[in-house]
């Protein structure tokens, strides 16, 4: 079956997934979705995330599995450190053959479970930060038991009508997250939206609703207010400039976006960031 992939997966040749560890404040991820197997695990702080509109948070400790093609976005809030493992679709269905058959869920139900997949991971962090004397074939053995583990933990059988209905919805979504990427500069009709993927707009307004878990506008202004902050951190542009250049028409709009995402102003984002 043919394979939808929204955002590519950046892999290290030496161990072939993305693995880093790191630390993040205030920084936003709007909703997205990869081929990809990802893997966060909270050292400190907090972080709220977003799958398939299930919405929780997690604290230090705490870890979470997105499978692949999963709906998700994230929110760090201050000072949080991250172990982030992402593992390539093509390593899972290699080593995992009914891999487009199965999900992980239900990671809470053993405390013992989850304390034993905390630790490969921690295990991997220190390696990670270490790098000793071929490091990549311990990391390669840890990678292949945690693998292993929440097969044994956490599989469930997927539903084949579920998943081809899945694909099919994807694929529209992609050519309307698409048409964000390349146009939330500009104003961004509803319309134009739902021809992009030849839905009428009121049947594209539920859809995108279901399957993305806010309504369309708020996902632009999502989108809008993602580059807003990396414009804030990253450039000296004028706070007008900033939002000019990204397509923020509605100050009012934008700023009670802004204080209910990052609890402060744009100005006051900027000054902080300026102390540390």
């Amino acid at each position: 079956m043919e394979k939808y992939i929204h955002e590519e997966i950046q892999t290290r040749e030496d161990i072939q997934v993305r693995f880093e560890t790191y630390r993040d404040s205030n920084h936003l991820i709007t909703n997205h979705w990869h081929n990809s197997m990802e893997i966060i695990c909270i050292c400190e702080g907090c972080m709220d995330v977003t799958i398939n509109n299930s919405r929780f948070t997690l604290a230090a400790g705490d870890f979470v599995i997105i499978n692949s093609a999963d709906i998700h976005s994230t929110y760090c809030h201050e000072n949080c450190s991250i172990i982030l493992l992402q593992i390539p679709y093509q390593f899972l269905k290699k080593n995992i053959p009914e891999y487009d058959n199965i999900r992980f869920d239900d990671i809470n139900k053993c405390r013992e479970k989850n304390e034993f997949i905390r630790s490969i991971l921690m295990e991997m962090k220190a390696l990670n930060d270490e790098k000793p004397e071929g490091y990549s074939l311990r990391f390669s053995s840890l990678l292949y038991n945690f693998l292993y583990s929440i097969i044994q933990y956490y599989k469930v059988e997927i539903d084949t009508s579920v998943k081809i209905r899945t694909d099919k919805n994807l694929r529209r979504l992609e050519n309307v997250m698409d048409f964000v990427k390349s146009n939330y500069a500009s104003a961004i009709t509803l319309d134009e939206a739902a021809s992009a993927i030849a839905l009428n707009p009121e049947y594209f307004c539920r859809f995108f609703k279901k399957y993305m878990g806010l309504t369309f506008l708020e996902y632009v202004n999502k989108v809008r207010l993602a580059h807003v902050y990396e414009d804030l951190m990253n450039t000296d542009l004028t706070i007008t400039g900033i939002l000019e250049r990204n397509g923020c028409t509605n100050y009012k709009l934008f700023m009670k976006n802004f204080k209910s995402t990052y609890g402060c102003t744009p100005m006051q984002m900027r000054k902080s960031k300026k102390v540390i």
